[in-house]
């Protein structure tokens, strides 16, 4: 059973419109680690650009983040967000390779205790049986060693109304004291409100009806 801690230091990983308005809103209590392999991208953003001017600008001044291209300092974190994203290929097949490469990346670092929660895009069944053999090749650690989490984004991109905190956000875990960790962590930021799916490939499903439905 992996221990629930009061207070996460979270690192998200991925910059891009999804991962810089979560690590901005987690910013503002928490420390936040934010990673990137784009260099250019976490130069930027240490100069206090934003390119895709998602992030909520006084906000993103004032957030806690430690912009990094070194994923050996998501070693440290006890919650790490992964929002990659998850682009389709010329016959239209998901490409899952930047989750792949994630999933890798994060592995290597990863910790007992730590939770893993997954953001990007994927059909039923990735968190579970992609995603987790990699965290668990890469570490040496089984589940239960380590948290597993599912809570997809739900931003719409240039959408001022509807941001990051202001719609229900969805969550999952890999049983139910990680579900409840992940609720907790979600509503520190989510002034909507979380949704608590019954497992991950639901949490999973659910994102790709809203995207259907989109």
């Amino acid at each position: 059973m992996v221990e629930q801690r009061n207070a996460e230091r979270i690192g998200v990983v991925g910059m891009g419109y999804v991962g810089l308005p979560l690590a901005v809103a987690f910013g503002q209590q928490n420390h936040v680690v934010g990673f990137d392999i784009n260099e250019q991208r976490i130069a930027d953003l240490t100069r206090g650009v934003d390119e895709t001017h998602e992030a909520d600008v006084e906000k993103f001044s004032r957030a806690d983040i430690e912009f990094t291209t070194d994923p050996a300092l998501l070693a440290s974190c006890s919650a790490i967000v992964v929002a990659v994203p998850t682009p389709v290929d010329p016959a239209k097949h998901p490409d899952l390779g930047p989750v792949i490469a994630a999933s890798r990346a994060v592995g290597r670092v990863l910790q007992p205790g730590t939770v893993v929660v997954f953001a990007s895009t994927v059909y039923p069944g990735v968190t579970e049986d992609v995603c987790r053999p990699i965290l668990e090749e890469e570490s040496g650690l089984k589940l239960g060693e380590f948290a597993l989490g599912y809570s997809p984004e739900r931003i719409n991109p240039g959408d001022r109304e509807h941001t990051l905190e202001t719609v229900v956000k969805v969550v999952s875990g890999h049983d139910s004291a990680t579900l409840g960790r992940v609720a907790a962590l979600y509503r520190q930021i989510i002034t909507a409100g979380v949704h608590e799916a019954p497992n991950i490939k639901t949490a999973e499903a659910a994102k790709v009806i809203e995207n259907i439905q989109r």
